[in-house]
């Protein structure tokens, strides 16, 4: 700590401030520098401060209060506290003193001392007894030289009579940076002077206040709005109090006012964070996904248990490493990685399904949408993901593709093409085969039901439409049809449909699904097959008739010898009767057997 010039750190007005005590410290409270005003408040104390510790100037009962001060802003180097604690005195002397504590970081970051900046808060009558005293050295002095003093205090000091206008018996040049006008122009009253900056909505409180402490001679502490000369609205803290000028008798209010502008935005802008990282926090613990926070190397600094009970992995498992570490494995996606690089380098958004392992190694599909942070001022200060497992989702898409590529090559090679009728927006569905089997291009302007409607026979269009009526009006839940259709070049296709209905659960009719199958070909065979069969049964007919006709002459002539005994030779007889009617047999079953060709062919 030694190399630390306080000269180098705070400004001039600050090292040689009559109001404020400006001390440095080691993390352990071992002094490095104290400013004059100190000394001289301190140096009753311990005449060598350099030599004791802080706590050594602070009263017996108070020293917890400092530790904790500094502790705290050790622990949150970025934090400012605020501590009031008394002086160490033997004596009912001691004096209160408001210190403001901070963590002094070196060129790294790091804390190497603490900074405190205190003033005196000690009983008005104390107070403006000082003040009484230094008001009366200041008066043997000038005016200019008062002014050069008082100027290095970054706030305004003035003094009021505590009359009902409150006239205004001085104000320091500062008046002029806090609200724009010049000094002159606000030495009437302060009722009709600086009182008229004050925003509307705070005058009342401002001028209560007032009154309330001049009328009990007590002291007050107020925020308030003023607008100043351009029309910027500013925050100032001002405090004071009453004091009597034994010289005059005249009872005065003397105060300083400072400009907190900066303190009252930065204070409503970590209300703003802290209300979002509630918010942020509530939704970040309660849902049910995996979120994930990243500072802006990319590096993990924070999980919610959804992120630890999907993924396995805790904060301290995976606190420094990147996002896209679970993407490793052994069935990881090299492209999906180069997309996850190139939105992170590039700070973009981006919303995407990955292929992730979890701490056991198990892989599993994650949606990730991950967003870029960024700060009041639009600077990157890291990332937030959302995970959601969609692994049981994937895997059924997986297996319904699985299924419809299946389905698909067992369309295409029967040559089948599927539609439906979406009642609920009138809308039909061709897959690609239906417009091949009508004969159009898939990309064709046409919808479907216009090619459908004009496709179809004249002879069958009646027929077809009462069919698809029964179906959307629920007489039918499933229902085939044969029709004819011309395509395009003229020529005519028989096509063979197939239909269900699909309901909701109170019964309405919502989908018609079908498929349609060409067979032209089919229809085509079975009517040669009817030609040649009429063939056969014309040739068999006449060939039956051509050879009973000389049998039936045989049976005649066999019958006449029977009758007449002209035939010795019975057994020869016998044989010549039998095979003439076994021969009579034969040609009955041929004609038999050539008459059922069709009604087999039907069966």
């Amino acid at each position: 700590m030694d190399h630390l010039k306080a000269d180098q750190l705070f400004p001039e007005q600050l090292l040689n401030s009559l109001v404020f005590s400006v001390v440095i410290t080691d993390l352990e409270g071992r002094f490095v520098y104290v400013n004059p005003l100190f000394q001289y408040k301190f140096s009753h104390v311990a005449p060598d401060l350099k030599k004791v510790h802080f706590a050594d100037t602070v009263f017996a009962d108070d020293i917890r209060l400092c530790n904790e001060a500094a502790r705290e802003c050790i622990k949150h180097p970025e934090k400012h506290v605020t501590v009031t604690v008394r002086k160490a005195a033997e004596e009912d002397d001691y004096f209160w003193t408001t210190w403001e504590v901070s963590v002094l970081k070196n060129e790294h970051g790091y804390g190497v001392g603490i900074v405190s900046i205190g003033h005196d808060v000690t009983s008005t009558d104390s107070v403006h007894s000082k003040m009484l005293e230094l008001s009366g050295e200041l008066k043997k002095i000038q005016q200019e030289q008062f002014r050069s003093m008082i100027g290095h205090i970054p706030g305004v000091v003035y003094r009021c009579v505590a009359d009902e206008p409150l006239t205004v018996d001085f104000f320091s040049d500062a008046i002029e940076q806090l609200t724009g006008f010049d000094v002159h122009n606000l030495h009437t009253t302060r009722e009709e002077g600086f009182d008229t900056l004050i925003v509307e909505e705070d005058l009342e409180m401002v001028k209560t206040s007032i009154r309330r402490a001049i009328e009990h001679k007590d002291h007050f502490e107020i925020e308030y709005r003023i607008q100043d000369r351009d029309g910027n609205i500013k925050w100032v803290f001002e405090r004071g109090g009453t004091v009597q000028d034994p010289e005059d008798g005249k009872t005065y209010v003397d105060g300083s006012i400072f400009d907190i502008t900066s303190r009252k935005q930065v204070e409503a802008a970590l209300e703003r964070s802290e209300d979002e990282v509630k918010r942020l926090a509530l939704v970040a613990h309660n849902t049910t996904n995996s979120v994930l926070i990243a500072d802006m190397s990319q590096q993990i600094i924070w999980v919610n248990e959804g992120f630890t009970r999907i993924s396995g992995y805790t904060l301290d498992d995976i606190r420094g490493r990147k996002i896209g570490f679970s993407l490793d494995g052994p069935k990881g996606d090299e492209r999906a990685k180069v997309r996850l690089k190139h939105a992170l380098d590039n700070k973009l958004s981006f919303k995407e399904e990955f292929l992730s392992y979890t701490k056991s190694g198990t892989p599993i599909w994650l949606e990730v949408d991950c967003q870029p942070l960024f700060d009041e001022s639009n600077a990157h200060i890291g990332f937030m993901a959302i995970e959601s497992d969609v692994t049981r989702r994937k895997n059924a898409q997986m297996e319904q593709q699985e299924l419809l590529q299946r389905l698909t090559l067992a369309t295409d090679s029967a040559k089948i093409g599927i539609w439906e009728i979406d009642l609920a927006d009138d809308k039909i569905i061709w897959d690609d085969k239906m417009f091949e089997l009508y004969g159009y291009e898939k990309d064709t302007p046409l919808p479907p039901y216009k090619i459908w409607k004009r496709a179809m026979h004249p002879d069958d269009l009646e027929m077809m439409q009462r069919v698809i009526g029964q179906l959307i009006e629920g007489q039918r839940e499933i229902d085939s049809a044969v029709y004819r259709i011309i395509t395009p070049n003229g020529k005519v296709r028989h096509i063979e449909s197939h239909a269900i209905i699909k309901k909701s659960p109170a019964g309405k009719v919502l989908r018609l699904i079908g498929t349609n199958r060409n067979i032209t070909d089919d229809i085509l065979v079975q009517e040669k097959l009817k030609t040649q069969n009429k063939v056969l049964r014309d040739i068999a007919f006449i060939q039956s008739h051509e050879v009973r006709r000389p049998l039936a002459n045989i049976l005649g002539v066999i019958e006449v010898l029977n009758s007449s005994d002209s035939v010795h030779n019975k057994e020869i007889f016998d044989h010549l009767i039998e095979s003439a009617n076994e021969l009579d047999m034969q040609i009955r079953s041929i004609v038999k057997k050539t008459n059922n060709i069709d009604g087999l062919k039907a069966g």
